[in-house]
C-alpha cells in the first residue's frame, strides 16, 4: 500500500525540543534531549520503527551506508582498494543477495514489519537531498534506496562479529605440529590439553558452580584429528585474516569484542530492586559503533542502544524489564579437512565418492580500479577457510551451526523489546542462534541468565580442538535443544557476573581457567551485602583498573622473596605488600606484576613455545593458568598432564623473574594511564580499554526503570553537531548521564 509521507526534521536540533513526523495518517512526536537522543512517541510499533529509520538516517546515514556495504561485501565500490579484504571475506563467508532475501522471508511477522517500516523511514529521509552527508557529494554518488536486506545484512554482520566463535582448529593444529617437533607427538597432545583445558573445573562461571576444593578430575574426551594446513598455506591464511581486520578498521566496522555484565537481585540491592549493568565492548571510534534510541508505542516502550541500520533496541530496557548481552564464546564453528581430487581440484571426497564444490562467481566493484572476480567454493559443510592447498591436495572448510539461520538472532532481540515477563524474555532468548550470554532483570524482582546459541551435538570421538576428517564420517548428531542450554533464574547467591567467562562448570569451553580478568566484579558483588545503585555502576571502573593478575601471583611472589637480601627485591616487596591491586597513576606495582608474568612465562615455557609467540597476548592468555597451577604446586586443584616444572627450581624461577621485572628500577616503572584513540575529530582520551563502548546501569523501580548511560563520543556522526563529542568529558571521568524515560520529563 502506498503511504503518503511528510516529514518535518532535516537536521538534529542544537537544543532539546519537540518536532513532529508524519507517517501516513499517524503522527510521531519526536523529542531530542540535550544529548541528541531521539525519543519517539507513536501510536503503533510500525510507526515507531519507521521514525527510528528516519531519525537514525538523520544522525548516522554515512555510517549506515558503510555498515550495509561492509556487511554485503560492497564497500570497495565507494572506499577503494582498502576495503577489498573485507569484501573478499564477505564474498567467501557471507551470503548472496538471494540468500539475504531468504533470511528476510524466514523472519516472523513482527521482525518483517519492523524491517519494512524501518526501510520506509530511511527512504523517507533520503527524499531530502539537501540533508545528505557530504561524503556522497565528495565521492560523486547518491545513496541508493534502503532495503530490508540491508538491515538484515547489518544484523547478520553484528550477530556474527560478536557471536561467531570457533574455527581455531587450524591454529591449534599448527601449535601441535610445532610442539611435536620439540617434545614428540604424545607430549604435544598433553601440552595442548593443558593449554586449552576444555574441562578446567576451577574456571569462574556465570552460574558460580566452579570447583573450589579437590575432587576427582573430569573424564577426558576422545582424540581424533585430521591434517591441518601446511606451513605455506597457514601463513597465507593468517596474512589474509590480518588484512581483513585492517580493512574493517579502515571502514569503521567493529573488530574488537569482549563485553561485561552484572545483575543483582532485590536481596543484593540497597533499594530492594533488581539492577542490571551492560557494557558491550565493540571498540571505539567517531562516530561510535552504536547509538541510543527510545521507542514508545502501543505494547512497546524500549530504550537503550541500537546499531545504526537495524530496527529496535539491541541492549536496553522497557517498562517491565532490562536486558544486556556479552559474547558467549561457544564453539559453533568446526573445521573439516577435505581431500581434493588430484585430477580435478574442483572436487573433494565425500562419502567415498568425488563431489563437486558449489562454485559461486562473485564480482567486487572497486572505486578507481578494475572490478575483481572472486570464485567462491562451498562444500557440503559450508565455505572454505582460506584458499585451496593445491600442492597438497587439501582444503579446509567451515561448518557453522548458525548458517542461514541468523534471522533468529535478530528476531529474538526484537522480541526482547516487547517482552513483559521473564518467561517472555526467555522465549525470545531461545531464538538466538549465535553465541551470546543474555541477562535480564525485571520490575517484579526476577533476574535471569541464558547461554544462547545453536550448540552442536558432536560425536564422542570428535575433539573440537582439531580439524576433523571431512570425508563424511564425523557429521554432527544435531543441535542441543533450549532445555539443555546453561541458564538460571533467581540464583541463590543473588547475582550474576560475567566478562565473557565460562557459563557453567560442565560446559566444554576451551581456554578458560582459574585466572579471571573479571574477578573484581564477582568480588564486589559477593563481598557487599547490599549494593547501592551508585556502587553498582562504579564496578565498571573498578574492574577496568583492577590488576587481576596480582590477586593470583603477588602472594606467590612475596613468598618466594622472603629472606632475600637484594635491595631491589626488598623495595618491590614493600610496595607489593601494601598494594590494593588497583592500577593508579605513578604506582610501580602494576608494571612489576605485568613484567614479572612475562618473564616467568618465558622461563617456564620458553623451551616449548617460541619466545616471540610468548610475547603475544593471545599466547599469554593460554599459558597464564598453567603457570599458576605449576607455581601453586600441591595446592592446585588442577593437575597438568605435562611436567613443566621438571628440573626447575620454582622458587628461583619466581625470584629471578622478579629481579628481571624490576631491573630498570622502581622509579622507572611508574604506571601510566593508557589512551583510547577515537580518531576522527575526537582523538585520544585517557582511559583503560576494558570498558563498554556503550555503558548502562538500570534499576527496575516500581515506577519504571531508572537508567544511566554513556555512549561516547556522542550521538551524531557530523563533526559540526553539538552532539558529536559531547559525551567525551563524561567518558574521561567515568561518569554517566541520566536517560530520560518519562514523557513529562521532556520539556
Amino acid at each position: 500500500m502506498k503511504v503518503v509521507l511528510a516529514a518535518i526534521l532535516l537536521t538534529a536540533p542544537a537544543a532539546p525540543g519537540w518536532t513532529t513526523l508524519k507517517y501516513g495518517d499517524e503522527e510521531v512526536a519526536v523529542y531530542r534531549d540535550r544529548w541528541g537522543i531521539q525519543h519517539l512517541f507513536a501510536k503503533t510499533a510500525k510507526a515507531a520503527f519507521w521514525a527510528e529509520g528516519y531519525t537514525e538516517a538523520q544522525d548516522r546515514l554515512w555510517q549506515m551506508e558503510t555498515f550495509r556495504r561492509g556487511a554485503k561485501g560492497q564497500a570497495a565500490e565507494l572506499q577503494g582498494k582498502a576495503a577489498l579484504p573485507n569484501d573478499r571475506d564477505r564474498a567467501r563467508r557471507g551470503y548472496t543477495k538471494t540468500e539475504f532475501q531468504q533470511l528476510v522471508e524466514a523472519a516472523g511477522p513482527r521482525l518483517r514489519e519492523a524491517l519494512s517500516a524501518y526501510a520506509a523511514g530511511v527512504n523517507a529521509y533520503l527524499e531530502k537531498p539537501a540533508a545528505m552527508p557530504p561524503e556522497y557529494a565528495k565521492l560523486g554518488v547518491a545513496p541508493r534506496p534502503w532495503t530490508e536486506t540491508d538491515s538484515m545484512a547489518i544484523g547478520v554482520m553484528m550477530a556474527r562479529r560478536f557471536g561467531e566463535a570457533g574455527d581455531l582448529e587450524l591454529m591449534v593444529a599448527r601449535v601441535f605440529d610445532s610442539l611435536a617437533k620439540k617434545a614428540g607427538e604424545a607430549e604435544a597432545r598433553l601440552i595442548v590439553q593443558d593449554l586449552l583445558r576444555f574441562g578446567d573445573p576451577t574456571a569462574p562461571t556465570t552460574l558460580n558452580d566452579q570447583q573450589i576444593q579437590k575432587e576427582e578430575p573430569p573424564r577426558e574426551k576422545g582424540w581424533r584429528r585430521a591434517p591441518g594446513m601446511s606451513g605455506e598455506a597457514f601463513a597465507a591464511y593468517r596474512a589474509e585474516l590480518s588484512e581483513i581486520v585492517a580493512s574493517r578498521e579502515v571502514l569503521g566496522l567493529p573488530t574488537y569484542f569482549g563485553s561485561n555484565a552484572w545483575v543483582a537481585a532485590p536481596k543484593k540491592s540497597a533499594g530492594g530492586r533488581a539492577m542490571l549493568y551492560g557494557g558491550p565492548m565493540m571498540g571505539f571510534g567517531a562516530p561510535a559503533i552504536c547509538d541510543e534510541i527510545h521507542l514508545v508505542a502501543e505494547g512497546l516502550d524500549a530504550a537503550g542502544m541500537s546499531f545504526a541500520g537495524v530496527p529496535g533496541v539491541m541492549i536496553g530496557w522497557n517498562g517491565r524489564l532490562a536486558w544486556t548481552t556479552t559474547s558467549g564464546g561457544a564453539d559453533l564453528v568446526d573445521v573439516y579437512t577435505l581431500e581434493l581430487n588430484p585430477d580435478d581440484p574442483d572436487e573433494y571426497r565425500y562419502n567415498g565418492a568425488w563431489r563437486k564444490f558449489e562454485i559461486l562467481e562473485r564480482e567486487i566493484k572497486v572505486r578507481d580500479g578494475e572490478a575483481e572476480k572472486v570464485r567462491v567454493y562451498r562444500s557440503v559443510y559450508g565455505p572454505l577457510a582460506g584458499e585451496r592447498d593445491l600442492k597438497n591436495h587439501r582444503a579446509h572448510t567451515l561448518k557453522m551451526s548458525f548458517w542461514m539461520k541468523e534471522q533468529g538472532t535478530v528476531e529474538g532481540v526484537i522480541d526482547m523489546n516487547f517482552a513483559r515477563t521473564i518467561e517472555e524474555f526467555a522465549a525470545a532468548a531461545s531464538k538466538i542462534v549465535t553465541s551470546h550470554n543474555f541477562f535480564c532483570a525485571t520490575t517484579d524482582g526476577h533476574i535471569g541468565f541464558w547461554y544462547c546459541g545453536a550448540h552442536p551435538v558432536r560425536k564422542k570421538a570428535h575433539d573440537p580442538a582439531y580439524p576433523q576428517d571431512g570425508g563424511g564420517g564425523m557429521e554432527w548428531e544435531g543441535i542441543a535443544p533450549f532445555r539443555e542450554w546453561p541458564k538460571s533464574i533467581d540464583p541463590a547467591n543473588g547475582f550474576f557476573s560475567n566478562w565473557n567467562n565460562k557459563p557453567s562448570r560442565a560446559w566444554p569451553c576451551g581456554g578458560f581457567g582459574k585466572v579471571f580478568w573479571g574477578k573484581k566484579i564477582t568480588d564486589v558483588l559477593a563481598g557487599t551485602e547490599k549494593v547501592t545503585f551508585e556502587r553498582f555502576g562504579e564496578i565498571a571502573r573498578l574492574t577496568a583498573y583492577h590488576s587481576f593478575l596480582a590477586d593470583y601471583f603477588v602472594p606467590i611472589i612475596l613468598e618466594a622473596a622472603k629472606g632475600s637480601d637484594d635491595e631491589g627485591v626488598k623495595k618491590a616487596v614493600e610496595a607489593l605488600s601494601t598494594w590494593d591491586h588497583m592500577e593508579v597513576e605513578g604506582s610501580p606495582c602494576p608494571e612489576i606484576v605485568e613484567r614479572w608474568a612475562r618473564a616467568a612465562m618465558r622461563r617456564m615455557f620458553g623451551d616449548l613455545v617460541d619466545p616471540l609467540m610468548l610475547a603475544t597476548q593471545q599466547v599469554q592468555r593460554a599459558v597464564v593458568d598453567p603457570l599458576l597451577y605449576v607455581l601453586e604446586r600441591d595446592a592446585s586443584l588442577v593437575k597438568l598432564k605435562h611436567d613443566y616444572a621438571k628440573g626447575k627450581d620454582l622458587k628461583a624461577l619466581v625470584l629471578d623473574s622478579l629481579k628481571e621485572a624490576i631491573k630498570p628500577g622502581l622509579e622507572k616503572l611508574a604506571w601510566k594511564e593508557p589512551e583510547i584513540d577515537f580518531k576522527g575529530d575526537v582523538g585520544s582520551v585517557p582511559s583503560k580499554r576494558g570498558r563498554g563502548t556503550f555503558q548502562m546501569a538500570v534499576e527496575m523501580t516500581p515506577q519504571g526503570p531508572r537508567a544511566v548511560t554513556l555512549s561516547a563520543p556522542g550521538q551524531s556522526e557530523r563533526p559540526g553537531s553539538p552532539n558529536y563529542k559531547d559525551q567525551v568529558t563524561l567518558f574521561r571521568e567515568w561518569k554517566y548521564k541520566p536517560f530520560l524515560t518519562a514523557r513529562d520529563e521532556m520539556k
